[in-house]
C-alpha cells in the first residue's frame, strides 16, 4: 500500500501564494497581527514576492498587554525586512468579536485605499470551516455558506492551508511570533466551535470537516455565478462604495426567486448585508414599488426607486444607499480659520480654489456651488444642523435651511453631512442650495479668493 504523499511545507506554502496572487493585479497591503499564521504570510510574502508589498498593516486593538506586543512585534519584524508598516491603535477598544472586526477592517480598508492596494489576510482552512459552521448556527442560506471563500477583494492565500501545515513552517523557518491567549478562550462563540462543538462533531462523523467544506465551495462557486450576472445588468457604483444603483428593468423582468437572489448581491456592492427578512422585503417592494418611492431595510440600508436623470439614456432604476450609524456631533466635524486656507477636503466634498472668479451676471447666481471671501476673512466650515437658519433675498427675515433643502432635491440621508460656511457667527451659504443675503462674493471683486465645493460621491 502506497504511502500519503506530503508535500513539503515551502512547496505547499510556496505554490498556495503563487496561485493565490496569480489574479491579482497590483500591490497588497499584507494584514499581519502578530500570531503565527499572519507572521507566516509576512515572512512568505517578502521571501518570494516581496515587490508586491506596498505596506504591512497591524492593528492594535487596545484591549491589553498582549495587542501591544503584538503590533510592536510586527512592526520590529517588518523593519528587520525592509518594509513599510503602518500600527494604529484603536481609541475605543471594543468588547465583542463583531467590534474588533468591524474596527480592524475599517483601518485595513483605509491602508489599502490609501495605497491603491488590495488587502491579504492569513486565513486559513480551518478558519474557514470554524466560519461556516457559525452561519450554519445562525441559518445562513447558500449566500452566506461561501463565507471567506466568496468572490472578494481580499486575497487568502492560506485559505486552502491548515494552521497545522502553517505550524509546521513556522516550527522550520524559526518564525518569530506570539500566541493570542484568546486562541485558547472559550468566552466567545469562535473558541467554543473551535475547541469543542468541531472535535465532537468530527469524533461522531469523520470527515465532517471535509464534507462541510465542500459544501461551502459549493457556495462560493454559486456565488461567483450569480456575481458574473449581477455585473452584466448594468450596475453603477459611487466612488465611496457606499451607493450603487441598477436598471430596474432587470430586476422587475425576472421572477421573485430570481429578484430574491439578486437582491443581496446588489446590496452587498454597498456594502450593505441583508438578511432574510430585508430580502423578502425587497423583493416585495420590487413588485409594487412606485417612482420615488422608498423603503428602508434591515441591514443598514434604503433602497429608491428613482426615474432617469436629464440625459441618461437608461430608464427608471433602482438605487441603493448604505445608512451610517448616527454619530455624535463633535469638534472634528467643523473647522475654523482665514479664506486663504480653506481645507481641501471636509466630509465628503471636495473644496478648489478657482484661479479666476465666475463671470457675473445670470450665471454666477445660478451656480451655487461657487463662493468668493474677502482675503484674512474668518470663516467656519461645519456641517448642517437641524436648526440652521439663512437670511436670503427671499427670506432676509431667515428661513430654516431645511426649506432649501427641499427645494433643491437633496436627499434627507445625506443632510446631517452636508457643509454650510459661517462669516461673524452667521450662515452665508450652503453649497449647491443657497447663499445668504449678506454673502461676501460680489462678482467683478478682484481681492475676492474664490472656491468651488464639489461632492466626492457624484
Amino acid at each position: 500500500m502506497s504511502e500519503l504523499t506530503i508535500f513539503p511545507p515551502e512547496a505547499l506554502l510556496h505554490a498556495s501564494l503563487e496561485v493565490a496572487m496569480a489574479p491579482v493585479v497590483g500591490p497588497l497591503v499584507l494584514a499581519v497581527s502578530g500570531g503565527r499564521d499572519s507572521m507566516v504570510l509576512l515572512q512568505a510574502v517578502a521571501r518570494w514576492a516581496p515587490e508586491r508589498i506596498a505596506a504591512v498593516a497591524t492593528f492594535d486593538h487596545g484591549t491589553g498587554n498582549y495587542a501591544t506586543e503584538a503590533a510592536s512585534l510586527v512592526a520590529a519584524e517588518s523593519r528587520r525586512l525592509g518594509l513599510t508598516v503602518v500600527r494604529e491603535r484603536s481609541r475605543t477598544p471594543g468588547h465583542s468579536e463583531a467590534a474588533w472586526r468591524a474596527a480592524r477592517w475599517d483601518f485595513l480598508g483605509r491602508i489599502a485605499r490609501a495605497y491603491k492596494a488590495r488587502v491579504a489576510t492569513a486565513h486559513t482552512r480551518d478558519d474557514q470551516l470554524e466560519t461556516v459552521v457559525m452561519r450554519l448556527m445562525r441559518g445562513a442560506g447558500a449566500r452566506g455558506l461561501a463565507a471567506l471563500a466568496a468572490p472578494s477583494r481580499v486575497v487568502r492565500p492560506w485559505l486552502g492551508v491548515s494552521r497545522a501545515e502553517l505550524a509546521r513552517w513556522a516550527t522550520l523557518e524559526k518564525v518569530a511570533y506570539l500566541d493570542d491567549p484568546m486562541n485558547v478562550s472559550r468566552a466567545f462563540l469562535r473558541g467554543r466551535v473551535r475547541h469543542e462543538l468541531l472535535p465532537a462533531l468530527e469524533a461522531t462523523t469523520p470527515g465532517f470537516a471535509d464534507q462541510i467544506l465542500a459544501s461551502a465551495e459549493k457556495a462560493a462557486s454559486w456565488r461567483r455565478e450569480v456575481e458574473g450576472h449581477v455585473d452584466a445588468i448594468g450596475l453603477a457604483v459611487s466612488p465611496s462604495l457606499d451607493r450603487v444603483s441598477c436598471p430596474a428593468a432587470a430586476l422587475e423582468s425576472t421572477s421573485s426567486e430570481g429578484r430574491g437572489v439578486l437582491w443581496p448581491a446588489i446590496c452587498a456592492r454597498a456594502g450593505v448585508t441583508l438578511d432574510a427578512k430585508g430580502t423578502r422585503e425587497l423583493v416585495k417592494f420590487t413588485r409594487s414599488g412606485k417612482r420615488g418611492s422608498s423603503i428602508c431595510v434591515s441591514g443598514g440600508a434604503i433602497v429608491l426607486r428613482r426615474g432617469a436623470a436629464a440625459g441618461e439614456p437608461v430608464g427608471d432604476r433602482y438605487e441603493v444607499r448604505r445608512v451610517s450609524p448616527p454619530r455624535v456631533r463633535d469638534a472634528s466635524r467643523a473647522w475654523s480659520g482665514v479664506s486663504e486656507t480653506l481645507p481641501p477636503r471636509f466630509g465628503r466634498f471636495r473644496w478648489r480654489r478657482l484661479h479666476t472668479a465666475p463671470p457675473p451676471g445670470e450665471c454666477m447666481e445660478q451656480d451655487l456651488w461657487s463662493m468668493g471671501f474677502p482675503r484674512g476673512e474668518q470663516v467656519v466650515l461645519r456641517v448642517w444642523t437641524a436648526g440652521d437658519r439663512i437670511r436670503t433675498a427671499g427670506a432676509p427675515a431667515g428661513r430654516r435651511v431645511t426649506r432649501y433643502f427641499s427645494a433643491a432635491h437633496i436627499p434627507a440621508l445625506d443632510r446631517p453631512t452636508w457643509p454650510v460656511l459661517l462669516v461673524a457667527n452667521e450662515l452665508v451659504w450652503v453649497p449647491g442650495v443657497c447663499r445668504a443675503l449678506a454673502a461676501p462674493s460680489r462678482p467683478g471683486r478682484s481681492e475676492l479668493i474664490w472656491y468651488r465645493c464639489e461632492p466626492e460621491c457624484d
